[in-house]
């Protein structure tokens, strides 16, 4: 009796734990390895500003991010800025830029670097998705780069914990799928840049190729991860 008791038990265990593993959508939050954030936030939830913040850090790791903190310092006191540089923050659309111009001198033909941000509130009422996308253009014709910086980054924060857990490309987002970029008959491997929405749920990827040209592929958000065209 105690045997079969014991077993009950077990499997009682096991179905709850399978419960619960099939109710986070986001398994990348139980990753031991990961180190998430808290995003403080005053009201009843986070505004865009919080997660940029929490983003940002006060601590610089390199030095984009470096640019980065003293222009989102200085916007939040009403310093002004380098005519070279800009911050939009949208409240109400949960969307923030970050614009840095490199103008054109005796040494160099110059460039930009554009940071934007926006979150995503997930269906389930549970989560939000913080993305965060660097493009990076340079020379005389601002081509588009591929850098160290360059990407598309994400973030799960989970409205209960106040947690944000970095993801680069997450399975569960459905950014395990690469787009398709390349030209029939070529070795090339094309720039991509990430557009964010301002207005709108989608992401806009366009595929930059060596001979200028560009392809548009529109990356569609279900509700809970985003879905990318094969």
């Amino acid at each position: 009796m105690k045997t079969m008791r014991f077993y009950l038990i077990m499997v009682a265990l096991m179905v709850v734990s399978m419960t619960v593993a099939a109710q986070n959508p986001y398994p990348e939050e139980d990753d031991p390895d990961d180190y998430p954030r808290v995003v403080k936030f005053a009201g009843q939830k986070p505004t865009i500003s919080d997660f940029v913040n929490a983003w940002i850090g006060d601590e610089p790791e390199d030095e984009l991010t470096g640019q980065l903190y003293e222009m989102w310092q200085n916007f939040k006191k009403n310093k002004p800025l380098d005519k070279n540089r800009k911050v939009t923050v949208d409240a109400k659309n949960g969307f923030a830029c970050f614009e840095i111009n490199y103008p054109d001198d005796e040494y160099d033909d110059g460039g930009q670097t554009i940071v934007e941000m926006v979150y995503w509130n997930c269906s389930d009422g549970k989560h939000k998705i913080f993305a965060n996308s660097v493009k990076q253009f340079w020379g005389k014709d601002r081509k588009a780069v591929q850098t160290e910086f360059g990407g598309i980054y994400f973030g799960i924060y989970n409205n209960d914990t106040h947690k944000i857990h970095y993801n680069n490309g997450v399975q569960s987002l459905g950014f395990d799928k690469a787009i398709k970029t390349g030209k029939e008959g070529t070795d090339e491997y094309p720039v991509i840049t990430y557009d964010l929405p301002r207005v709108g749920k989608d992401i806009k990827a366009i595929v930059h190729y060596d001979d200028g040209t560009t392809k548009e592929v529109l990356i569609k958000w279900t509700g809970m991860k985003f879905e990318i065209p094969q």
